[in-house]
């Protein structure tokens, strides 16, 4: 499965489209990660990021596959929704029917971040940070030695960010609790 087609199967698994860039790119970490799959992710503000996922997002919006809209929010800040089109959904079609496997993988991803966290941004953020440092400190960690790692990467989690992250990462398997 190339990049593009990850877009493609994550915005597929929300037909209602997925609201804001930060949760494309936090789904598309958790989707990365569990199809091991490189997607480029780096350390960043808001997490991990990987300029390839947001340059084929921003590729097949100009394609026409992905509809991109934008509203502004209280805060002045521009909210981007992006769905597929006509065209996206054919597309979405065929990357279901070549990559099934993959597929269901990323609809189980989407299903468990939706039932556990609604896809708030914010949560799969402090999500995809503990993972990003559990798997680059190659270790187990506590809470605090996860909080205090973090800050290597410029990321300030507290206690109640972690536990949030934590109860998100189970219910994904992508951690134990032991």
């Amino acid at each position: 499965m190339e990049i593009f087609e990850l877009v493609i199967a994550l915005l597929s698994t929300i037909p209602e489209g997925i609201k804001g860039r930060t949760v494309v790119q936090k789904l598309g970490y958790f989707a990365s990660v569990e199809l091991e799959m490189d997607a480029g992710y780096a350390a960043d503000f808001y997490g991990p990021f990987s300029s390839a996922v947001a340059l084929n997002l921003q590729n097949m919006t100009e394609l026409d596959f992905v509809f991109e809209r934008g509203r502004q929010t209280l805060r002045n800040r521009t909210m981007y929704n992006y769905s597929l089109t006509e065209d996206g959904l054919k597309l979405a079609q065929k990357v279901k029917e070549e990559y099934p496997r993959e597929h269901t993988i990323i609809d189980d991803i989407i299903r468990k971040c939706r039932e556990t966290t609604h896809c708030n941004y914010n949560v799969l953020s402090w999500a995809a940070k503990v993972h990003f440092v559990l798997t680059h400190a190659r270790r187990a960690m506590t809470r605090a030695e996860a909080i205090d790692a973090s800050q290597s990467f410029g990321w300030k989690l507290n206690h109640e960010e972690v536990e949030s992250a934590v109860r998100l990462l189970l219910a994904l398997g992508l951690i134990n609790e032991e």
